[in-house]
């Protein structure tokens, strides 16, 4: 009976991963959008979302280790970090379940490291282009200032000298 109570608390952690992984994959394509649109608020709030998904996929990883844990010593798994595949190896027919549930979860964190890796690509695209357009507009200036009041005649100062400066 302990090892179905264990098993069925485990599958809510599962359960609760999945949908906040879903949460994220969601986000990710939300924070693709912003950075095409140029949308710096949007984008803001997104890195700002993924830090509070990230805390809870944190506590959320610590509660289902911690009941995988106890769902190894019920099924006699000696490991200190068991994987969720050997456990559902050692549960059998009645792991089915959470076989499942781990196929969706893996399929999920394979959909979400896709996107993170597609996101930084492009914002690293996007920084060689500022930095190469950055670049480019310094090799325009001038070796010297065009423009110096210094240059001026001092006769010519008076009345009007601000236009004269400046043209």
């Amino acid at each position: 009976m302990r090892q179905i109570d264990t098993a069925a608390r485990l599958s809510q952690v599962l359960a609760a991963e999945e949908q906040l992984y879903v949460e994220l994959r969601d986000l990710l394509q939300h924070e693709r959008e912003c950075m095409l649109n140029l949308d710096a608020d949007g984008l803001e709030r997104a890195v700002e979302a993924k830090e509070a998904i990230a805390e809870e996929a944190r506590l959320l990883e610590e509660s289902r280790v911690e009941v995988a844990r106890e769902l190894a010593r019920a099924v006699g798994v000696d490991e200190e970090r068991p994987r969720l595949s050997l456990l559902c190896e050692a549960l059998g027919a009645s792991g089915a379940p959470l076989r499942e549930q781990h196929s969706r979860l893996v399929a999920l964190l394979g959909a979400v490291g896709e996107l993170v890796e597609a996101n930084a690509s492009f914002a690293h695209e996007g920084l060689e282009q500022v930095q190469d357009t950055i670049e480019m507009l310094g090799r325009l200036l001038p070796q010297e200032p065009i423009y110096s009041g210094a240059a001026m005649p001092g006769a010519q100062r008076g009345t009007g000298r601000l236009v004269r400066s400046v043209a």
